[in-house]
């Protein structure tokens, strides 16, 4: 059925879709409305989840790993300042392998307070251990909840799962988005229960952890992590089967065959990148496009694959690691290390919600297709539209 939704709409159907058991959630914008909807599905009667109103983010997460823990199926909604405040838990949550998912409706950090969208939110938490989906538009935010849970829960993985889409954008824009039936999605994402807790056998849960042993957990948890993308792309093929909708695994290629310079984006600039590539392939330009649909684990294999016969690559980030750049392009220099060859030109643009469009994207391409006939070494990062 096709409805007219927003992207938080997007992501309280896909809650509603998978049955979600519990809902921790403390407001925040532009996030919020998640919860109302989802709110709202239960006053109907057409979702049964028990909805805990917390006075934190930090608690949220907390109920929202206990509840994981004693075998419900779990969700929750943040960002930005939010999300930062969960930090402590978001390395439990990990650590402990529960399969919570998270919707993170990107949002740039203070200071200065700002209420617009940027993904510095979610890669200041790259270091955590969750898996990090970037999502482009309202059907993959939908879609991407669903796959989320599906791998989370996955044994091979058990891991918790951030979604990311950008507030206003995509929070607060509608677009039509098809949504799958009940059952289908029913047999896609059965509802299986792994408890921990037992209040009929209690035991100590994350007790203190010598040398012997610490290390080890370490290396299972991050073996989990690097498994994740394998077992995303066959959650992406049987999602793709249920609904013919296709997002690819962790990343995508759009006009590669024969491109030159290629843009690389994650979120809601891959649309616009998508657009901009077609007006430069009109008058002749050899452009194209990698959608990083998976930031964690970094699918360092694939972007090298599909980048091995570009001449350049140009990292367009919506976040600030400061002193050290994008933080896709820093992803992207180390994944081609070796193709001595390929340059990478990295752009910071779009911060605190500044637009980027079609015409800032082939304005940054002709500049490093000229950079790259004059033989000019790339800087470490410029910033873009100041």
């Amino acid at each position: 059925m096709r409805q007219l939704l927003n992207g938080n709409e997007a992501a309280a159907h896909a809650a509603r879709l998978a049955r979600v058991e519990v809902l921790a959630s403390y407001p925040i914008t532009p996030a919020a409305p998640v919860m109302e909807k989802i709110t709202q599905f239960i006053a109907e009667g057409s979702l049964k989840c028990n909805f805990v109103r917390v006075e934190s983010d930090h608690s949220a997460l907390a109920a929202a790993l206990g509840a994981t823990m004693a075998g419900a199926r779990s969700f929750l909604i943040t960002n930005s300042q939010g999300l930062a405040y969960m930090s402590e838990v978001l390395y439990h949550v990990s650590g402990l392998r529960q399969p919570v998912v998270m919707a993170v409706v990107n949002r740039a950090l203070a200071a200065p307070h700002s209420r617009f969208p940027e993904h510095g939110d979610v890669v200041a938490q790259e270091a955590c251990g969750w898996v990090q989906l970037f999502c482009e538009n309202n059907q993959e935010v939908l879609d991407s909840l669903l796959q989320a849970f599906r791998l989370g829960e996955d044994e091979r993985v058990r891991l918790p799962v951030m979604v990311n889409y950008e507030g206003y954008i995509q929070s607060h824009t509608r677009e039509t988005v098809d949504l799958p039936e009940q059952e289908a999605v029913a047999n896609f994402l059965p509802l299986v229960r792994r408890p921990v807790l037992d209040v009929n056998n209690p035991l100590a849960v994350n007790t203190v952890t010598g040398p012997e042993l610490y290390i080890d957990y370490k290396y299972q948890q991050d073996a989990a992590l690097q498994r994740a993308g394998e077992v995303l792309q066959e959650v992406s093929t049987a999602y793709a089967g249920l609904t013919g909708r296709d997002w690819g695994g962790p990343v995508t290629g759009y006009r590669l065959e024969d491109a030159a310079i290629v843009l690389v984006a994650m979120g809601s600039l891959v649309s616009t990148a998508r657009i901009a590539v077609d007006a430069l392939r009109a008058v002749g330009e050899k452009a194209g496009l990698l959608k990083v649909r998976l930031f964690r684990p970094f699918p360092a294999a694939a972007v090298r694959e599909s980048l091995r016969a570009a001449e350049a690559v140009v990292a367009l980030d919506k976040n600030i690691v400061y002193g050290a750049g994008g933080a896709l392009a820093r992803e992207l220099r180390a994944g081609l290390y070796g193709l001595a060859t390929m340059p990478v030109y990295s752009y910071i643009l779009g911060l605190g919600g500044r637009d980027v469009g079609v015409e800032d994207l082939t304005s940054i391409y002709r500049q490093v297709r000229e950079q790259l006939g004059a033989g000019t070494t790339p800087a470490p990062y410029q910033w873009y539209g100041l």
